[in-house]
């Protein structure tokens, strides 16, 4: 590559990393924001928490690097502009393909395999890990991490937990109040107990104590005293359901399906909206040129071009979401959605490469 084209490109990389940090960073905290009210709500270990708003990061991270693109390319071409560079550049005989095209293309490509990761693989993964942790926090009812000491803590609405000390697992002064059985509801006091999980089995030891069963027919209150007794925990785990949905299939996992002609409109949607979303990126990177088609004259003011290039940018990422929900329900229009991004970029080239505004820029200049 030549200098030129690095220095066009470290242009656009610089404001592309900090508008990419910044609004990545705005939908990662409202999503997490968001997902901490219900998290919290299921008393969630803060650990848990964490490594469940991360796992959203190659969803956000989608949907802000076209964006993100497509501002950096018309931030870098108004400060050229603004700037004289692209002036002094014209004077100095370089064309419009290895200050602007070039450049751009090279950049979008690197972006565009990124994407592509993203799209076939770490998305789909990170949105099964994120099923796999809801269905963990749901059904794991009770924690270490949840304990409190001196307070009455309801994780699930059959039972209610005291205790005066926490250390870890280990516990004292218990008191569990049981209403799995609504007709005999139990309530379990003991010295001390200890938090346990085998195979997948979550159950609390409870030591030095007694239980009362309470018979509501008859009122009477029946007393078991114990050394050691185990309360199986699983009666009072969450369930969630086990559904998979397509965006969180393998990418793999579609094309068998596909190939098995076992599958459903939605995975057969999800397959051909991975592969062609990340094309868009293309189309958003090209479009911000189209403000020399709109500009007459160098020293002409950008405000309205660069409004109508952002109204244009903005079509074609609403024409990508309608397109893609279009195809979950007509699955045999699925070329028109490999058809749109493509007949955009056409377009936009061939208004670009034409005897357009930036050779009549050009001539004004030189």
């Amino acid at each position: 590559m030549s200098r030129l084209t690095i220095y066009v490109i470290k242009e656009i990389s610089s404001s592309f990393l900090f508008s990419t940090i910044l609004l990545t960073g705005i939908l990662w905290l409202g999503q997490s924001l968001r997902h901490l009210d219900l998290l919290t709500a299921d008393n969630v270990a803060i650990s848990a928490y964490f490594s469940y708003v991360f796992l959203l990061l190659p969803k956000i991270l989608q949907l802000t690097i076209p964006i993100s693109l497509f501002i950096s390319i018309l931030f870098t071409l108004n400060r050229l502009k603004s700037d004289s560079e692209l002036v002094i550049l014209w004077a100095a005989g370089k064309s419009n393909r290895n200050i602007l095209i070039k450049p751009i293309i090279i950049f979008s490509s690197v972006l565009f395999l990124f994407l592509l990761t993203l799209s076939l693989y770490l998305t789909p993964y990170s949105l099964n890990e994120i099923r796999h942790k809801i269905i963990d926090i749901r059904s794991s009812g009770i924690h270490s991490g949840i304990l409190k000491e001196r307070k009455f803590i309801s994780p699930v609405d059959t039972l209610t937990i005291f205790m005066q000390e926490i250390n870890g697992t280990e516990i004292s002064g218990l008191l569990i109040h049981d209403l799995n059985n609504p007709d005999n509801p139990n309530t379990y006091i003991a010295e001390k107990g200890k938090l346990i999980t085998e195979k997948n089995n979550k159950f609390i030891r409870l030591y030095n104590g007694h239980i009362q069963i309470l018979d509501k027919e008859t009122q009477k209150i029946s007393e078991i005293s114990f050394e050691s007794y185990d309360l199986n925990l699983s009666p009072y785990s969450k369930k969630e359901s086990a559904h998979i949905y397509a965006d969180e299939l393998k990418t793999s996992n579609i094309i068998k399906k596909i190939k098995n002609n076992d599958y459903d409109n939605e995975q057969f949607a999800e397959l051909n909206n991975r592969l062609i979303n990340p094309i868009y990126i293309f189309c958003l990177s090209l479009i911000p040129l189209l403000v020399f088609k709109l500009s007459r004259r160098p020293d002409q003011s950008w405000i309205t071009p660069i409004i109508i290039v952002s109204i244009i940018g903005l079509s074609v990422k609403t024409i990508e979401i309608v397109m893609a929900n279009f195809l979950i329900e007509n699955n045999s229009f699925y070329l028109l959605n490999y058809f749109t991004p493509f007949t955009v970029i056409i377009i936009v080239l061939l208004l670009l490469y034409r005897e357009n505004n930036i050779s009549i820029w050009k001539k004004n200049v030189i």
